[in-house]
């Protein structure tokens, strides 16, 4: 049979049955067939709607407040909002976080050029993205970003809705931070700035970020807080430092996959609480300012800790090489009702008088540890140190020694090994004393 021969006989032009349709006709009536036969196939059948159940997707806009923006770099989606200063965020008004005592911002951030700067001035700054662990082929998707502006809070989020917008919403963010001269973000030193910055390198655009002051509250909650929290991530912060608590947040570890399903879909209530989140987030860096800033209050009046929050304040002023500023905090302490932080104020205060001179200072809050307990093992070997060094009362010293030996038990190999070498050390001095007395 030839070829021709086979056509005819599979569009069956010239037979029978054609019974002189038109070859349009023969055609439409091929195709029904055709078609019949491939939807019995599975590769045929009209693909199922997604997993999700989510049905037809829908628009981005429709869902968050926001417009499609362009630049000379291209469009992108903008979401601009105005948190008013009656606005809660957790247990605080958006007024009341205002204005931050920039002196303290300064000391949190270990930066002294912030000192200089108004709080106006910061751009806080949280980001999500393509991926967790960062890398080149990691994307910022949504920038999100906020700052203080006439008594409320402003939250402006960028979004590429596909990879060909990054470039525009990174111009956005160049033109925005020209009024700005500081950043704040949470873990942003480590994570956010860097992978801008690589973003900003691979788009061949200068990086706006490099040079800027930037206070990472990630650290100073950290020194602030680790003594009654064990969890310091933004979400557990957020519950016990500021009272505020999500519901139904997504998971951030769910927000790739997010944005991967949002690139096939774009279904627009893949990306809404994804928005949501990240707008949540930048009201808490600006809440979290705020509540670390109080905690450094010398007077403590309006500042909402317990004393150890206080102890942990003192300590970061004598990290910050601010001696003064830590006895202000310290000497308050020592009377308190809390008998563990009164003690360890006294030992970082003695401390402080010991390494500027003021000995009688120093001896008086040792000799009150002792009476207080007399098993005290740090006042024992410091007062034991001043009788041998200062007072050159070696039979005093001993005494002391002998008495942190004896309650030595708690102590490591390495201190006792010390205090042994300090009690033989007492002896021989006063052996050789008494020999030419």
């Amino acid at each position: 049979m030839s070829v021709i021969s086979r056509l005819q006989r599979l569009t069956g032009e010239g037979s029978k049955e054609s019974g002189g349709r038109s070859k349009a006709e023969q055609l439409s009536r091929l195709r029904e067939r055709i078609d019949a036969v491939l939807s019995r196939r599975p590769e045929g059948r009209k693909a199922e709607a997604p997993p999700s159940g989510r049905g037809r997707g829908v628009p981005l806009g429709d869902l968050v407040p926001g417009v499609e923006t362009t630049n000379e770099a291209g469009a992108f989606f903008c979401v601009n909002r105005v948190a008013g200063g009656s606005s809660r965020h957790g247990e605080r008004c958006i007024r009341d976080l205002a204005p931050l005592d920039m002196e303290r911002l300064a000391i949190l951030a270990n930066d002294p050029v912030l000192r200089g700067l108004d709080y106006r001035q910061a751009l806080f700054l949280d980001t999500e993205t393509t991926g967790l662990a960062g890398g080149t082929g990691t994307v910022a998707f949504l920038i999100g970003l906020g700052w203080f502006e006439e008594g409320g809070f402003v939250t402006r989020q960028l979004f590429a809705r596909d990879y060909a917008e990054e470039r525009a919403t990174l111009l956005c963010l160049t033109e925005l931070l020209r009024g700005k001269r500081f950043l704040v973000s949470f873990n942003g030193k480590a994570f956010d700035a860097n992978l801008l910055a690589a973003r900003f390198i691979m788009n061949r655009l200068p990086d706006p970020l490099a040079g800027l002051p930037h206070l990472d509250l990630l650290h100073p909650a950290r020194r602030l807080l680790s003594h009654r929290l064990s969890d310091r991530r933004l979400g557990a912060l957020e519950v016990a430092v500021l009272g505020f608590e999500r519901e139904g947040d997504i998971p951030g570890s769910e927000i790739p996959q997010r944005y991967f399903d949002w690139l096939r879909l774009r279904d627009g209530r893949l990306m809404a609480d994804v928005f949501e989140h990240n707008r949540l987030d930048i009201l808490s860096l600006a809440a979290l300012a705020a509540q670390l800033a109080e905690l450094l209050d010398p007077d403590g009046e309006n500042a909402r800790c317990h004393p150890g929050d206080r102890l942990a304040a003192a300590r970061l002023f004598l990290a910050r090489s601010c001696p003064y500023d830590a006895v202000r905090r310290l000497v308050p302490l020592i009377g308190g009702s809390c008998p563990e932080t009164a003690r360890e104020a006294g030992r970082e205060l003695s401390l402080v008088y010991k390494r500027s001179d003021q000995w009688p200072a120093a001896v008086a809050i040792w000799e009150e540890m002792v009476r207080r307990d007399g098993e005290d093992l740090f006042a024992l070997v410091e007062l034991a140190k001043w009788c041998e060094h200062r007072r050159r009362d070696f039979a005093q010293a001993l005494v002391l020694t002998m008495r942190a030996c004896a309650c030595a038990g708690r102590l490591s190999p390495d201190d006792r090994a010390d205090l042994a070498r300090r009690r033989e050390r007492l002896e021989r001095k006063l052996a050789s004393w008494k020999a030419v007395k």
